[in-house]
């Protein structure tokens, strides 16, 4: 199935998902018949405990891991049966990815780390560099950006995280607990950071969490729960 050239508004449909592991000889089922359906611009909180399922669905939804039935739309695209190919390109031009652990290149600078996707799509010169230090500017890292990641704090490290998840101007955003290795006052700050982003650039965001604060600014809640995707009532 082709990809599409031009950006649409997104529409992020899960339909009858399902993911299985095997662990010891024994089929655990991480995600059953899962369905939702996100609008341009949702602002999504996905929580549950530890282990039952949050980074699994964001990997399926990022074309990272493939779902075992049921389908993913992003926009007019259904992942399914795209090749691996096809799926690292939606990745690139249609989907920012923030970690939880940063994963930045420990021998590039910060401005360097926030270009590199663009370049990986064959972008170059001083487009790339003003576009990145615009980003840069507007994450609060206007005078770091040739600092090296080992020097930077972890807030700083995230910071740099969600530039470099917004350089290719993506569709969706992805945070898979993008706060889990900061602490309390850090985490808040990440998070507003985060949701304010999303709002000025008008993104359709999920945010998989253990914290509680992005309930109360989520457009939408869902829970994690025996495999099933609940829906909740937001703090919006």
């Amino acid at each position: 199935m082709p990809i599409e050239n031009s950006k649409v508004p997104i529409s992020l449909r899960l339909k009858n998902l399902s993911k299985c592991y095997s662990e010891a000889g024994r089929k655990i089922e991480i995600l059953d018949n899962v369905n939702a359906e996100l609008n341009q611009g949702d602002v999504v909180a996905l929580i549950g405990k530890s282990g039952c399922g949050k980074t699994t669905l964001l990997n399926l939804i990022s074309g990272i891991d493939r779902a075992d039935s049921g389908e993913i739309w992003i926009g007019n695209t259904l992942l399914n049966n795209l090749s691996e190919e096809e799926l690292t390109l939606i990745r690139r031009n249609r989907v920012g990815i923030v970690f939880q652990f940063f994963n930045l290149i420990p021998t590039l600078s910060v401005i360097e780390n926030v270009s590199l996707p663009r370049e990986l799509n064959g972008s170059q010169g001083a487009n790339v560099s003003s576009n990145a230090k615009e980003l840069l500017i507007r994450v609060g890292l206007g005078d770091r950006l040739n600092s090296y990641p080992d020097v930077l704090s972890g807030g700083e490290q995230q910071r740099v995280a969600i530039a470099r998840a917004l350089i290719n101007d993506p569709d969706l955003i992805l945070a898979d607990e993008p706060t889990g290795n900061l602490d309390d006052d850090t985490a808040k700050e990440i998070l507003e950071l985060l949701l304010s982003v999303a709002r000025d650039r008008g993104k359709t965001m999920i945010v998989a969490t253990h914290s509680s604060e992005i309930i109360n600014f989520a457009d939408k809640l869902y829970t994690i729960h025996s495999g099933n995707l609940i829906p909740g009532q937001s703090g919006s």
